[in-house]
């Protein structure tokens, strides 16, 4: 081995050591404001225990998953009031009302005020990525006049149709497609999938049909919309680029999973301005292309949004 093939692999091992101390480090600012055993429950993540007994601040106690202990962590991170928790169920008081989210574990609550920037009262919302339907419950009782939201993935999709009814919720209808840069279809699997799974076919028997949409289709036949969430773990960048008609959306925010730098300049050629965070290095094993850099880019017509991410 040369040298300089030496230098990379010790600064690569570096880099990872750098990276776990800092998830360590992390995760135990979280865990502290978060459980009462924070300590018991640091050593059960690190010994990779499938389930770990749960004393949150607020009193509640539950056994669960590593994912739990996570979501919950960044719940209280974020400061969102957990009412009741447990593998099916989780309750969040969120805007004044008790909100009730099933498949909590295969979403992801803990980001809700993520999208806190989006002003969608009186507004008509499009949610690409719905998974579980926790942002579309979200935005709708944030006021929003109607939600129309896209999950291909059977799984989270069943979920999402749970949540929506059992929250009461009238004006939240939820579309069992995907969305890209072109019309077409893809067979997908009817199993369990997370929220990091992009869109992929499937050979696995059993696996079903369903529907894929541009994003103007969607715009044509769904809209008009006057703000946009997006998360489709990659789709963003197809979806984007061939549309004609983003630039009607008065404010979007997309998670990107790659880098921004297309989606600013699609945005800015449509006549919206746009801003990104800086990305955040991940590795997810259930993408197609595992290693990911996660970010948000924000854009909006006119006047700067009050609320300025």
């Amino acid at each position: 081995m040369g040298l300089l093939e030496r230098a990379k692999r010790y600064r690569k091992a570096y880099e990872n050591w750098i990276s776990r101390m800092l998830t360590i480090y992390r995760n135990t600012k979280r865990y502290r404001k978060a459980y009462e055993n924070w300590i018991s429950v640091l050593w059960a993540v690190h010994k990779n225990k499938p389930r770990i007994k749960l004393k949150l601040r607020n009193g509640l106690q539950l056994e669960s998953s590593p994912r739990a202990v996570n979501l919950i962590s960044a719940m209280f991170y974020h400061d969102l009031h957990i009412i009741r928790a447990s593998d099916e169920l989780l309750e969040l008081m969120l805007n004044g009302e008790s909100t009730v989210f099933f498949g909590w574990l295969h979403g992801d609550p803990a980001a809700l005020p993520d999208y806190d920037w989006l002003d969608v009262k009186g507004k008509r919302v499009l949610d690409v990525g719905a998974s579980i339907g926790d942002t579309a419950v979200y935005f709708a009782l944030r006021g929003a006049r109607q939600v129309v939201a896209f999950e291909p993935y059977p799984f989270p999709y069943s979920y999402a149709l749970k949540n929506v009814e059992a929250n009461g919720l009238k004006n939240v209808k939820v579309v069992n497609a995907g969305v890209s840069g072109h019309d077409g279809t893809v067979k997908v699997t009817k199993g369990e999938t997370t929220t990091r799974d992009d869109l992929k076919a499937s050979d696995e028997p059993g696996a079903v049909e369903v529907p894929v949409y541009s994003l103007d289709r969607v715009l044509e036949e769904y809209g008009p919309f006057d703000v946009m969430k997006m998360d489709c773990e990659g789709c963003e960048y197809d979806a984007i680029a061939s549309s004609k008609g983003i630039g009607e959306i008065k404010q979007i925010q997309i998670e990107y999973h790659y880098e921004p730098v297309r989606l600013l300049e699609a945005l800015k050629n449509a006549g919206l301005e746009a801003k990104a965070t800086k990305p955040k290095k991940f590795l997810n094993p259930h993408a197609s292309d595992p290693d990911k850099s996660l970010g948000y880019v924000y854009a909006w017509k006119g006047l700067v949004p009050q609320a300025s991410p």
